[in-house]
């Protein structure tokens, strides 16, 4: 069962901010996040925000920016994501090199390279 704290959560975040006297920009610039996600998170609008672990850290930050329990902000993100009709779906990520490995003897075969090719100049 929904609570009606959680339904109307989204309106009382920007009365909480600026009941707090925090500015939007202000929470911009100490979570470098994006005002127009900013935004989307106190309209409740959490598929506007990137998808995976991005959303859910942007609405931790913006809770904690503007003091407010970010847990009751999580809770409330995922009750209103079950009633979401067409979740978004996950980025895929892009494919990882096989070993860090391979990448530290590149960077060996590159420097090599580079400094053979310096030293039979001089």
């Amino acid at each position: 069962m929904i609570s009606t704290q959680v339904l109307v959560l989204p309106t009382s975040l920007i009365g909480w901010r600026n009941k707090k006297g925090i500015s939007l920009s202000a929470v911009a610039a100490a979570t470098n996040i994006s005002s127009r996600y900013l935004e989307a998170i106190e309209r409740g609008e959490f598929h506007k925000l990137p998808a995976g672990v991005y959303r859910l850290s942007y609405i931790r930050q913006y809770a904690r920016a503007i003091h407010f329990d970010e847990h009751e902000l999580v809770n409330y993100y995922h009750t209103a994501a079950a009633d979401d009709p067409a979740p978004a779906t996950a980025v895929p990520c892009p494919p990882q090199r096989s070993s860090r490995i391979v990448d530290r003897l590149s960077t060996f075969w590159i420097m090599a390279k580079f400094r053979g090719i310096l030293q039979s100049r001089v």
